[in-house]
């Protein structure tokens, strides 16, 4: 070989030189510089003659490459390679040329770094593993593909890689990896990969195809005998994806991507999620150490609640810890808590979530027209502060029809920038909707986000107001001008319709509420508490209705409307008295004295039975009983029925307690034909139910066990979960009285639930002593 060199510095252009030289490498097994020894022959040659090498250096390079079983040209009995056996592999073919003890060419090791402190996903871990290690006993079946997609910064080449070097062994002929940059402006094409690949399977950079389609084809030839794991990380889609894929499963492909890739037949895909609060906290505890970690678990719990399971942002707050010794946890629990300045704060070198996200978001489609742009529907959903919205509520807040809003929103879903947990329903991680509200307030027009914000705020009132009119039509209305034009609030056709609509809004009415206060409209944020408050009512969300109704009466004094502050103080004390609070009276009172100076006879009668019924919650019955004879009086002055009626039934009640059975029953029977009369169906299970106690103190136990089930009926059809709790629980007592143990544990058991499930703890252990007087105990909740 010294010899062949020398004379070749010479006669550069001596094509036998070269294959003489050529094949010494290979013969003593040095077939890496025997590879490129022919580039650097085809290179000179190339650039003194401007033609390729002759058929023999030609002839030599294929067969190396190859390793076929067929001859090679004439060498030297002490240097020619042995043939390759039909159906043995290249390395195997090389490492018998090579002779024992020499060394073959290494195959591709090109995995990046595995994380020290890889933690948590276990389960996608388990099985991404075990979809790709069945791949190397499928040889020449279909190509096992698996998708890991997700959110920005949930982790997807962290898994994996981690996986592929865990799958190391199954894949001896070697690991190949390219980072796709598909969040980027300039994806790496399919073709410069294939140029890539091709090379580090061992062709000659002059000898890879131009033709994109002939360069997959040397590609799965190449692959077609191999067993090779090929990491795609970055995908920016299924076409960007496709050429890279081998042949035959010999060989197995994992694709990281912020999209699904659903249209890339036969992948199997691996959809991540947030990490849990367990693997969350493990994560963080790994970087900023334990002894930290422990010290302040309050702080610890801020800071990972921000992060909200996103192993990036875990990632960036502990390495920010870790980089300050002197900050406690607490210092940037505090940093953190700053919504405006938290992109900034999760910044740590070379690790940003801002600039995660920007990838995803420069990505997106623009769209004009007609149509929704998705860029800015992402934009406007940062800035409503519900956990979730609806399709309806989303086209409010953009401002346009739904289909075309619709469009946009599963692009978004598509670039896992938006979830949707259910058919038309969405929701932004914590800290894409942090970074979506940037995003609005540096690229909207001013005004813009401030107008969207009253439009879906105007929805969510309006919508709630159809609903409590069909809930309960004879309730206290907010005053409501018409909608604006374009706002298009639901309607419904049935109370258990709008039931079911306020059930799967209660969150974000909350939200609603506080977001009308954060932006000054606070005319919505005491009239939205008002307008749903029947709903709440129904379905026994006494503490959304306390909530709500708070801030409402800060905003209702903010506007300085009386008549307004009034309404919501009477509204306040009623779920006040239900939870036996000592200011309910404190606020039927304040009402009371409003309406009186307003002159509002119809506000004071109301008031006043309200308060009445606060006295009864407190045991004062003959104050009550006095109170509610003037207001029956008022109400039929004024020509109120229903009110007449409601003040009837709760006069009942106070000459239940009383002691004076007859007047209750002559009371309620009164109140109750009134009900009937007009149609309240939920205030005719009141009337029964107040009947039915009365007969029962009376003893008459058949007529009290009919009247309350009649009661029980009618409050279960109508969603009343209170009324029925109470129901049960009474007639429960009637069954025991009678003797019938088995009818009176099934009905306390249900009247336990009930009132579990609403949080009155105290009636619950009330009906428990109850339960336990007749040896039982309540079923599983």
């Amino acid at each position: 070989m010294p010899e062949l060199r020398r004379l070749l510095s010479d006669h550069q252009l001596r094509e036998a030189l070269w294959a003489l030289l050529i094949r010494a490498l290979d013969g003593a097994g040095r077939h890496a510089e025997a590879l490129a020894a022919y580039g650097q022959a085809r290179e000179v040659i190339a650039e003194e003659l401007g033609v390729d090498p002759g058929p023999e250096l030609q002839g030599l390079y294929q067969a190396m490459l190859t390793a076929d079983a067929g001859p090679r040209p004439p060498a030297p009995a002490a240097t020619a390679p042995s043939p390759v056996p039909p159906g043995g592999s290249l390395a195997e073919a090389r490492h018998r040329r090579a002779g024992p003890g020499s060394s073959s060419r290494r195959a591709p090791a090109q995995l990046p770094a595995d994380v020290a402190d890889f933690t948590g996903r276990a389960g996608p871990l388990e099985r991404l593993c075990g979809l790709v290690s069945g791949a190397r006993q499928r040889a020449n079946g279909a190509v096992t593909v698996a998708v890991v997609a997700g959110t920005p910064g949930l982790g997807k080449t962290t898994l994996a890689v981690h996986a592929a070097h865990r799958l190391r062994p199954d894949f001896p002929d070697g690991q190949l990896y390219v980072s796709l940059r598909g969040g980027s402006d300039h994806p790496v094409p399919a073709d410069e990969v294939l140029a890539r690949f091709l090379r580090d399977l061992g062709v000659d950079g002059a000898r890879v195809p131009v033709d994109p389609e002939e360069r997959a084809a040397m590609y799965r030839t190449r692959l077609a005998e191999r067993q090779m794991l090929i990491v795609l990380d970055d995908a920016r889609d299924a076409a960007q994806v496709r050429p890279l894929l081998p042949g035959t499963g010999s060989s197995a492909v994992i694709v990281s991507s912020r999209h699904r890739l659903s249209d890339l037949a036969g992948s199997r895909l691996i959809d991540l999620d947030v990490l849990d609060e367990g693997e969350a906290a493990e994560l963080f505890t790994r970087i900023i150490g334990t002894d930290r970690a422990e010290a302040e678990p309050g702080p610890v719990h801020d800071v990972l609640g921000v992060c909200a399971g996103l192993p990036l942002a875990i990632r960036i707050a502990g390495a920010r810890l870790a980089a300050r010794r002197a900050w406690t946890v607490r210092t940037l629990a505090d940093r953190l808590a700053d919504q405006r300045r938290r992109m900034d704060e999760l910044t740590a070198g070379d690790l940003a979530m801002r600039a995660c996200f920007q990838v995803s978001f420069d990505a997106l489609p623009h769209r004009n027209g007609t149509s929704t742009d998705p860029a800015r529907a992402f934009r406007l959903l940062g800035v409503w502060q519900g956990p979730s919205i609806g399709l309806p509520a989303a086209a409010a807040l953009i401002g346009q029809p739904e289909w075309p809003v619709a469009d946009a929103l599963e692009v978004l879903v598509d670039a896992h920038l938006l979830e949707s947990p259910a058919p038309d329903r969405y929701r932004l991680h914590d800290l894409l909707r942090d970074y979506a509200a940037d995003r609005a307030r540096a690229d909207e027009p001013p005004g813009a986000v401030e107008d969207a914000v009253r439009r879906v705020l105007d929805w969510y009132l309006y919508t709630a107001d159809a609903a409590a009119n069909v809930v309960a039509p004879y309730r206290d209305r907010p005053p409501l001008d018409p909608p604006e034009p374009g706002c298009a609030p639901l309607t419904f056709d049935t109370a258990d319709q709008a039931l079911d609509w306020c059930e799967q809004e209660r969150t974000n009415l909350v939200a609603a509420t506080r977001e009308a206060v954060s932006y000054g409209l606070h005319d919505i944020a005491w009239k939205l508490p008002v307008a749903v408050m029947v709903c709440f009512d129904r379905h026994g969300y006494r503490a959304e209705w306390m909530t709500t109704h708070r801030i409402a009466l800060d905003s209702a004094r903010e506007t300085g409307d009386r008549s307004a502050e009034a309404l919501v103080l009477n509204n306040l004390g009623v779920v006040l008295g239900e939870q036996r609070a000592d200011d309910a009276v404190g606020c039927f009172e304040q009402a009371l004295a409003i309406y009186r100076e307003t002159g509002d006879d119809k506000g004071q009668s109301k008031a006043a039975n309200n308060l009445a019924h606060g006295y009864q919650l407190l045991g004062r019955h003959e104050e009550a009983a006095a109170t509610l004879v003037d207001v029956v009086a008022l109400k039929r002055q004024v020509g109120h029925r229903y009110g007449e009626a409601v003040a009837m039934c709760n006069l009942g009640e106070a000459y239940r307690e009383l002691g004076r059975l007859d007047e209750a029953i002559a009371t309620s029977t009164e109140a109750l034909a009134i009900v009937r009369e007009i149609g309240a169906v939920r205030d005719e299970g009141y009337a029964l139910y107040s009947l039915g106690r009365a007969h029962l103190d009376l003893g008459k136990i058949t007529q009290a066990t009919d009247l309350l089930e009649q009661a029980t009926a009618i409050h279960h059809a109508a969603g009343d979960l209170s009324g029925e709790a109470e129901d049960l629980r009474y007639a429960g007592a009637a069954y025991a009285q009678a003797g019938r143990a088995a009818e009176a544990r099934e009905h306390w058991e249900r009247s336990y639930k009930l009132f579990r499930r609403l949080g009155y703890e105290t009636q619950a252990t009330q009906v428990r002593s109850q339960l336990a007087e007749i040896g039982a105990e309540p079923g599983d909740d």
